[in-house]
């Protein structure tokens, strides 16, 4: 249980705030940004400006989701595997006699043994992408409760008017100012209660969440 007002915490059984006298809440208070907005303007965009620049010296460094990686690895996996058993296969019918014709003489000699080690190699890289996809699969499940546990977590704690309010928002701001100042206020957000999170993902779900919530902007 939580007061409103001092925002103290309280056991549940007790119901008024002893200092404030105050019924108590049982979430907690919402804490809005109270500075001068031209004050949070110009550190969001020093702040901004400051991950441009690191943005730019590491490259392009946004978020792919482990799902999607796991699903390319699979499916290079596969590929590679298929290549490489279907090589292999197709030489030893080649040596054996089985196939018939000119290609299956070429097979047999130098050619052969360079198509083989190619045809090996695939086979090699098909194996350690294919054992790489446990390890893969357990960051899908992980990054799937991450993204749940943020979820969560800022729905039941702000909304589409709760984000315009903390920056003092109005009707009549540009769109790109809007844009910038909401999406700079739910990272913030965000990483104060999720430290542990990767810089990226945390771009990935202010990105999802804006959508979320400014759906038409």
């Amino acid at each position: 249980m939580w007061c409103p007002k001092c925002k103290a915490e309280y056991r549940d059984g007790i119901k008024v705030c002893a200092d404030c006298g105050l019924p108590l809440v049982e979430a907690q208070p919402m804490q809005l940004d109270t500075s001068p907005v031209e004050e949070k303007i110009g550190v969001l965009k020093r702040m901004d400006s400051r991950e441009t620049l690191q943005s730019l010296s590491d490259g392009n460094n946004a978020y792919v989701k482990k799902s999607t990686k796991y699903e390319d690895m699979k499916s290079s996996a596969y590929a590679f595997l298929l290549v490489g058993v279907g090589g292999i296969v197709l030489l030893i019918l080649a040596f054996a006699g089985v196939l018939p014709g000119p290609l299956a003489e070429h097979m047999k000699g130098l050619m052969g043994i360079v198509m083989g080690g190619m045809f090996l190699i695939f086979f090699v890289i098909g194996m350690r992408s294919a054992c790489k996809l446990g390890g893969l699969k357990a960051q899908v499940l992980a990054e799937q409760q991450q993204t749940d546990a943020a979820h969560s977590w800022f729905y039941n704690n702000y909304s589409a008017k709760a984000v315009d309010v903390s920056m003092e928002i109005n009707a009549s701001d540009e769109l790109q100012q809007k844009f910038f100042l909401r999406s700079q206020f739910i990272k913030r957000v965000l990483c104060t209660q999720f430290p542990d999170y990767e810089d990226s993902f945390l771009d990935f779900l202010t990105e999802q969440f804006y959508e979320e919530l400014f759906p038409h902007d």
